[in-house]
């Protein structure tokens, strides 16, 4: 039955690929059946050996924590993700299904890792997730040691770029997003950056990748607080982050001061102790993929007209063109009540990947798939488009988008103010922005 399976598999991927590339559109209908030889009289048949049963995928999200909304937007992917591939294996006849099992990290690396133990006692030996690049840190080495297969959405730490591990990343890191993040400031008139950032594997990267890369530009860097990621109340780490900012501008002058803030939803508390100091309203604010289209950051109106006030830009990592693209954004729309984040795509298309690579593989033994999975990947049209992984296993390329907080019918949306290319190193301004 495996020969079988991987005869049917190369003819629909030779097929598929000449039309449209390898992709998920294959996904969602029965596929033809290939012919196989009629056995000779007397000719034994082999009996099917392939894959049954259920297969149980691990989901670690955020649902209580400062990356709630990354995790429930996540949460509803996976939820149309294992409906689809149900539906396609059984169209297909096969013997085996998918069970998405969720559990909340509440983006805490002790919680993540206590949540890992007790699925894989339940027989789960693929992992989509954790969110944060903190929380896969503590993972790795109980995924390595125990042949566990994990793919995180959303971690982005460079330091967890390591060839042959067991982790895989279905986003960019950020050795593209600090580049992003420097060429939108300086494209914003700002030469003197000021940097108040999270202090854990993921803001420690990030806040060096900024900091490097705006230093190539020409500009001059300051550190403000490196604050604790359990920390709730703001008040001294913004005191002295506007008597920084009070010193530049006097110097230079508003329009070339700009604060670069690394955060997750403790961003909200931080404005709030912000907008009590005129100086911090005067100058404008750069945030990052930890920040770009949070809910907590629009829902209370002091909050989200300080970001405003100071053209809050977020980077986050723009998904490909892609019709799948469009059905995930309706599904969370109809589900939530809002599009989804870029890391929502990365989720739907992580379990596909899964899903597809067993299918090719005919087994769910984790490191025979982790073998294939590369390949299946850069034949994949996902919903967060055409992508490939590098050598580290992580997402190879991408543009960010830009986001802004931005007045609707008397209250705050999310907005795209532009693209940063990744290819040229430039930003692209919507033209309603720069107007």
């Amino acid at each position: 039955m495996a020969t079988s399976k991987a005869y049917t598999l190369a003819a629909i991927l030779l097929i598929v690929g000449l039309l449209l590339g390898y992709g998920i559109a294959m996904m969602t209908a029965p596929q033809p059946e290939v012919p196989t030889e009629t056995p000779t009289p007397g000719q034994e048949v082999p009996t099917p050996t392939g894959l049954t049963g259920t297969v149980k995928i691990g989901l670690l999200v955020d649902l209580s924590g400062g990356l709630s909304t990354y995790g429930e937007n996540s949460k509803v992917a996976a939820e149309l993700a294992e409906k689809e591939i149900n539906e396609w294996l059984a169209a297909r006849g096969e013997d085996w299904n998918i069970k998405v099992i969720v559990e909340d990290t509440a983006v805490d690396p002790a919680t993540a890792l206590a949540k890992l133990q007790s699925l894989h006692g339940q027989g789960v030996k693929f992992i989509v997730g954790p969110m944060s690049s903190a929380e896969v840190s503590e993972l790795k080495s109980y995924v390595d040691a125990n042949g566990i297969l994990l793919i995180s959405m959303s971690s982005t730490s460079p330091a967890l770029a390591i060839p042959g591990d067991n982790i895989f990343r279905f986003c960019p890191t950020d050795v593209i997003q600090g580049p992003a993040a420097a060429e939108t400031a300086w494209s914003m008139g700002i030469r003197h950056l000021v940097i108040i950032w999270r202090g854990d594997t993921w803001g420690d990267g990030l806040k060096e990748s900024v900091a490097e890369s705006f230093k190539e530009l020409g500009g001059t860097v300051h550190e403000a607080s490196r604050y604790s990621p359990d920390a709730t109340e703001f008040s001294s780490e913004v005191a002295d982050l506007a008597n920084i900012v009070q010193n530049l501008v006097d110097q230079y002058g508003a329009d070339q001061v700009g604060v670069e803030l690394i955060a997750f939803k403790e961003a909200a508390s931080l404005f709030q102790a912000a907008a009590g100091y005129d100086v911090l309203r005067q100058v404008k604010w750069i945030g990052s993929d930890g920040t770009a289209m949070l809910s907590q950051l629009i829902e209370t109106p002091e909050v989200a007209q300080f970001a405003y006030d100071t053209k809050f830009v977020n980077p986050i990592f723009a998904p490909g063109a892609s019709p799948y693209n469009q059905k995930l954004t309706d599904y969370v729309k109809q589900k939530l009540g809002r599009a989804p984040d870029s890391y929502a795509y990365a989720t739907y298309d992580a379990i596909w990947a899964i899903a597809m690579a067993i299918e090719q593989v005919d087994s769910d033994d984790p490191m025979k798939v982790k073998e294939v999975l590369p390949d299946v990947v850069s034949r994949m049209v996902g919903a967060s488009g055409i992508f490939q992984l590098n050598e580290d296993g992580d997402r190879a390329f991408s543009d960010y988008d830009l986001y802004v907080v931005w007045p609707k019918d008397g209250g705050f949306e999310w907005k795209k103010a532009g693209v940063y290319r990744a290819v040229t190193g430039q930003v692209e301004w919507e033209s309603w922005w720069t107007g």
